[in-house]
């Protein structure tokens, strides 16, 4: 393993002011690796990938893109997706990765929040009063960056206390809201993720994860700031089962990343084998529970060669805050989900009673501060005091905690995190992070709908948002799904929709959710 970054933890982090350098010692350490595979035929090195993005760079600063100005990427796993990202870093220019399916309506209140100089984009894209710059797809390189130059911008100005992307997730008001990180964040993070499982650059990433998903922030830096190689993998293999397995191990994958449903999907169609996935010699999974059962139906497949590492945290606070290698102790009984474990040690932790600290053992909700959480919620100053508060226990100096909406219990015998649930109406569905709040927003927006409320039913395999709408029109389910797939993405429309003429409410005028909770998701 050549490089400094290699000779003892925590170099990278000291020893770079921003994550633009710290790429910059990859490639010098690496320039020959393999840093994106698409196919055996196809390969991008180090080298290739800083030269494409120091191009993309100067195209960049040639429109006038200068430090805190954002561009927004809406596109597929590709050569230029991964280019325009490191460019954005070497420049200081804030990017933001959009869901190119996302719904017209949702798609503008993003671009209405944070604002892009410039919409890149490997499709047709009418309308857009931003102008758009179109991309090609897979490994071909963009042709509007062919005449610069492949040297190196001057990124000595961009501090780690800038903001490096924004990542939009699901907004209680209707609208989403954008996560700020910093490039301070990412390199604890990086030196973090580095060290806890000791990626080489021998290691082959997966890329399973879509790119406005805030996992893959975890794919993308883990490779590209370890000297590894990222593999993409396309919506279309994802969903076929036989496809995926396929491609892990013709690429040799050794590091996988995903949300436990896509684990789920592959041990209901019987390819969670070890003749499939006996390349991966670790499997971390995150963004929602992972049953019991299902989990050591994994462990006894591929427990012996295949370290399963479950991992939790929050989007504002730049992906992961803690990690739990799995072992057979953990799946003696099958209740519940697998501890959290323990937060990295970049994290300070605080379990609040709203601003008092919990006794031992005591539920309460998770406040994370330390150096990974991020600068707030873009153009959100309400939200950002909202979430990112003073410590309460400190009124010493200045110490900005995030509140997480987790409740958690700290276990004082195994001194380990446990997740117990939810203080508001946020859930994680399909391993998004969703605000029901949104989802109802979006459904009395629809002409004719008096009144809706969504709620969640979480069994043991199942996850499920049923929503209930009232209506003295004449209004039918799949109407109204059809209206609502207008205004918000396909992992956010109910799976079941009831209409009914009134909402049933409570002593004080309130929507009975408890009601809507027995009659609807029992």
């Amino acid at each position: 393993m050549a490089g400094s970054l290699y000779e003892k933890p925590g170099l990278m982090r000291h020893a770079r002011f921003n994550v633009a350098q710290a790429f910059d010692e990859m490639v010098r350490s690496f320039s020959d690796r393999p840093a994106v595979v698409f196919d055996e035929a196809h390969a991008v090195t180090y080298r290739q990938l800083d030269h494409l993005s120091n191009q993309i760079a100067g195209f960049l600063l040639a429109k006038g893109i200068r430090k805190g100005d954002r561009i927004a990427i809406s596109m597929e796993k590709s050569l230029s997706a991964y280019a325009l990202i490191v460019a954005a870093l070497k420049t200081g220019a804030i990017y933001v990765a959009l869901d190119p399916r996302n719904p017209a309506a949702r798609r503008e209140a993003i671009l209405d929040q944070c604002s892009p100089c410039l919409l890149f984009s490997d499709a047709a894209t009418d309308g857009q009063r931003i102008p758009v710059v179109p991309c090609p797809g897979n490994w071909e390189a963009p042709a509007f960056c062919e005449s610069f130059a492949t040297t190196s911008p001057d990124s000595s100005r961009i501090a780690g206390s800038d903001a490096a992307y924004i990542m939009f997730t699901s907004g209680s008001t209707g609208t989403p809201k954008g996560a700020v990180i910093s490039n301070d964040n990412l390199l604890h993070f990086l030196d973090w993720a580095r060290t806890e499982y000791a990626f080489t650059p021998e290691d082959v990433h997966t890329h399973l994860n879509p790119l406005y998903f805030d996992n893959s922030v975890f794919d993308i830096y883990s490779t590209l700031f370890t000297g590894g190689s990222l593999v993409p993998f396309d919506a279309a293999t994802l969903q076929d089962p036989a496809a995926l397995v396929s491609r892990v191990r013709t690429m040799k994958c050794t590091a996988w990343f995903s949300v436990p449903s896509l684990l789920i999907f592959l041990q209901v169609m019987k390819v969670a084998t070890h003749d499939n996935l006996g390349t991966l010699r670790k499997i971390i999974f995150g963004g929602e529970g992972f049953p019991k059962p299902k989990l050591k139906h994994l462990f006894d497949e591929l427990g012996s060669q295949t370290e399963l590492h479950n991992v939790y945290g929050p989007t504002e606070c730049t992906c992961i805050c803690s990690s739990y290698q799995v072992s057979s102790e953990d799946l003696r009984d099958a209740d519940g989900f697998p501890p959290l474990g323990q937060l990295a040690g970049h994290f300070t932790l605080h379990i609040l009673d709203e601003a008092t600290p919990v006794s031992p053992g005591a539920i309460g909700e998770l406040c994370l501060g330390g150096d990974c959480v991020g600068l707030g919620y873009f153009n959100r100053p309400d939200l950002t005091a909202a979430a990112f508060v003073q410590n309460p226990t400190n009124t010493s100096f200045r110490e900005i905690i995030y509140r997480t909406g987790d409740l958690v219990r700290l276990n004082t015998a195994d001194g380990k995190l446990y997740f117990v649930g939810r203080r508001d109406l946020q859930i994680k569905h399909m391993g998004y992070r969703i605000e029901l709040e949104e989802i109802q927003h979006a459904l009395v927006a629809i002409p004719g709908v008096d009144e809706a409320a969504v709620v969640h039913r979480k069994s043991a395999d199942l996850s499920e948002i049923i929503a209930v709408a009232a209506t003295e029109a004449r209004l039918t389910a799949s109407g109204i799904r059809k209206e609502l797939a207008k205004r918000v993405p396909a992992y956010m429309i109910p799976s079941k929709i009831h209409v009914v003429e009134r909402m049933p409410k409570n002593a004080n005028g309130k929507t009975d959710r408890p009601a809507l909770m027995r009659q609807y998701a029992s």
